[in-house]
């Protein structure tokens, strides 16, 4: 994230901050989730590409 100017960062970071820890606990746990199903999702499409490529 580095397209952000200086004071736009510091400001996510005082209402990231400003959030209860167990919110922000929360949404840090949801977004690791998403990232996982993503990431598993882009492992099976390799796999399939891989499995066409071989069959050819």
């Amino acid at each position: 994230m580095q397209d952000n100017p200086q004071h736009i960062k510091d400001l996510q970071l005082k209402i990231w901050l400003a959030k209860p820890p167990m919110e922000r606990l929360r949404q840090f746990l949801i977004d690791n989730e998403q990232f996982y199903r993503m990431i598993e999702q882009a492992k099976k499409s390799m796999k399939e590409k891989v499995e066409l490529k071989d069959q050819s």
